[in-house]
């Protein structure tokens, strides 16, 4: 059986209830994959002091998307997470000289624009692994692992490489994939994800999650932006 036969993704995102009282966009954001051989979710949270750093969420976790989906072939994933990371900065990089008039690297557009921490949980035929930059929230069947976003309060973000930082891709979880069922990752504005990423329903309709999201959202649920990612076996039939 393959993969997208085997587990159901589904991801959703919705902007908090400080962004929605200041008038400010969602700084969050999410990408799927969904293949025969590779199933995958990103989440992305933008730094909350940056103006625009929604621009680089979206595109951020875009990308990421987009590299796992080349990159994870074969039984090396460690060397997998590897190329990610590097190519992610390759094009965070051209993404910051081009939004500078002469071309620089310069803190003041990256501190804008392009701060963001990420997630992303990857299943392959043979691996399950999740990884990221920073903090935020993964659940690997019933255990819940909340992620510290450092002192103050002050997560690492990718994009704090581009200026001389040493930052580092963390593995956080990696198993053989017969022996998972659940896996899901969210941005820190989520507390509950055990309950939201267990819902079956999810095995028929994909998109209840964000509906979910919305409906506790506009219960005043989620201060922060909140973004969830979820990779669920089906149930047997």
């Amino acid at each position: 059986m393959t993969l997208s036969r085997a587990f159901v993704v589904a991801a959703g995102s919705v902007t908090g209830r400080e962004h929605r009282r200041a008038e400010r966009d969602g700084q969050d954001g999410h990408a799927v994959v969904v293949t025969d051989e590779i199933l995958a979710v990103v989440v992305t949270d933008g730094c909350s002091s940056g103006r625009k750093s929604e621009i680089g969420a979206r595109i951020g976790a875009a990308w990421i998307a987009t590299l796992v989906e080349q990159r994870f072939h074969g039984d090396d994933c460690l060397a997998a997470v590897a190329e990610v990371t590097r190519e992610l900065l390759v094009r965070l990089e051209v993404l910051a000289r081009s939004l500078d008039a002469a071309g620089e690297v310069t803190a003041a557009r990256v501190d804008e624009a392009l701060l963001f921490t990420f997630l992303a949980a990857v299943v392959t035929p043979h691996t399950t692994i999740v990884f990221g930059i920073g903090d935020g929230v993964v659940l690997v069947d019933e255990v819940v692992t909340v992620l510290d976003p450092g002192p103050d309060n002050a997560p690492p973000y990718v994009a704090y490489a581009l200026l001389g930082a040493r930052i580092e891709t963390r593995v956080h979880f990696a198993a053989n994939t017969s022996d998972v069922d659940l896996v899901a990752i969210a941005t820190d504005g989520i507390t509950d994800i055990a309950d939201l990423a267990a819902d079956p329903r999810y095995e028929r309709n994909p998109s209840l999650l964000r509906k979910r999201l919305v409906v506790l959202s506009d219960r005043g649920a989620f201060s922060d932006d909140a973004t969830l990612g979820v990779v669920r076996r089906r149930s047997a039939s």
